[in-house]
């Protein structure tokens, strides 16, 4: 067999490498792109088997793109690599590849058309190499993000305690956190929701749940006037002094944790603009007396019987807008059986196939038919998944 290159003419004017190989897989032609892409001289190409221009692991693909096709008679698209012998490395090709016919229209072997695509190949493999190790310092902070959250409930006499937590990304800024205050006596409870969402978030979240922790059980003694709601006829200093005093055990950790988390974020942190909603209740589970602050958050549900009785409705702003923010105490009384559901805006906001919210309106249907904690937030979940269906957690 003797054939020369030459004899291609305009193919040679192609920026795109062409290719024929007959039924045996061995080369017969090919233009000048196809050796400046290879690397390798015309002598080293026509007559020899293609597998020796591929890595033998493509050998077996090769094969099955060129019987497939023989059996159809059909183009096909082709991705493959080929080694460049003189630099060594290999180049990548993405083209289409077609049979060869003679004139009673038998398949005499294929002809290809490529196109080298090495440097798309290996962008798209950075980006893909970049979004693992995203994907995966996503998981670490998903983790660290998980072991700020209690795993064990404290187990108090006479209460039931149950949580659901699912954000919609790796990391969020959502965060609950339960843990005792006042030497023991009293049960310390936080939900909480920091703007926006992602990894900042989750930074914040941490910072946020930290500093509230530590700030509940700090000694120190702030002024609780401004917290005690006036009940608009004014109150007498004597009946402000009874108040506080009968309100400092559980308040003390309240405005601790709330207003100096406020000053620190709004101090140190002011420029970044992150601030949170945060209820957080402090309760006597001896008598059923709760205490809140509620800063901007969704105001948490107390049921009787199977009715709303209360909502506990923001008591303050957000906490870290602003330095020297005041925060009122707001309080409720929880009977035997009663229930008292806290939630973030994901729930309400949760979206179905049309778009349609959850809504408070549907929120307030499903949880007057709540029982327990045992079996409420079970329940609760399953309404919600049901509403969003086969959609994305919005």
């Amino acid at each position: 067999m003797s054939a020369t290159i030459s004899s291609f003419g305009i193919l040679d004017s192609l920026e795109s490498a062409y290719f024929e190989v007959d039924l045996r897989g061995i080369i017969t032609h090919c233009n000048q792109p196809f050796l400046d892409k290879s690397e390798i001289e015309l002598a080293g190409v026509l007559g020899r088997h293609y597998r020796h221009l591929v890595p033998s692991k493509q050998v077996v693909d090769l094969f099955a793109a060129f019987n497939d096709i023989y059996t159809t008679g059909k183009t096909r698209r082709v991705l493959f690599t080929f080694i460049r012998h003189r630099s060594g490395g290999f180049r990548t090709a993405e083209g289409v590849v077609g049979p060869i016919k003679n004139p009673a229209g038998e398949i005499m072997g294929f002809r290809g058309i490529l196109f080298d695509v090495t440097e798309r190949v290996k962008d798209e493999m950075d980006l893909l190499s970049a979004k693992q190790a995203a994907e995966k310092e996503l998981a670490i902070g998903r983790n660290i993000q998980t072991s700020f959250l209690p795993t064990n409930l404290p187990n108090v006499d006479g209460w039931a305690l149950d949580v659901q937590f699912q954000s919609a990304r790796e990391v969020a800024g959502d965060f609950y956190d339960v843990f005792p205050v006042s030497n023991g006596t009293r049960l310390g409870f936080v939900v909480a929701d920091v703007c926006d969402k992602g990894v900042g978030a989750a930074m914040f979240m941490a910072i946020f749940r930290t500093l509230i922790r530590a700030f509940a059980n700090v000694n120190t003694v702030s002024n609780l006037t401004m917290a005690v709601e006036d009940d608009g006829e004014g109150v007498s200093k004597s009946m402000l002094l009874r108040r506080q005093n009968m309100l400092s055990v559980g308040a003390q950790p309240l405005i601790n944790a709330i207003s100096m988390t406020n000053q620190y974020i709004a101090r140190y942190h002011g420029s970044t603009n992150m601030f949170a909603t945060v209820f957080f209740g402090v309760l006597n589970p001896q008598d059923g007396k709760l205490l809140y602050i509620n800063a901007g958050h969704e105001p948490p549900v107390l049921i009787s019987n199977k009715q709303v009785i209360k909502r506990l409705d923001p008591t303050g702003p957000a906490v870290g807008l602003l330095e020297d923010l005041t925060f009122e105490i707001g309080d409720a009384d929880l009977a035997p059986g009663d229930l008292l559901l806290l939630y973030t805006d994901g729930v309400v906001d949760a979206r179905n196939e049309n778009g349609e919210s959850f809504s408070e309106e549907k929120l307030m249907q499903a949880i007057t038919a709540l029982e327990n904690p045992e079996t409420a937030l079970k329940s609760l979940m399953s309404r919600l998944q049901k509403h969003i269906s086969s959609q994305d957690q919005f």
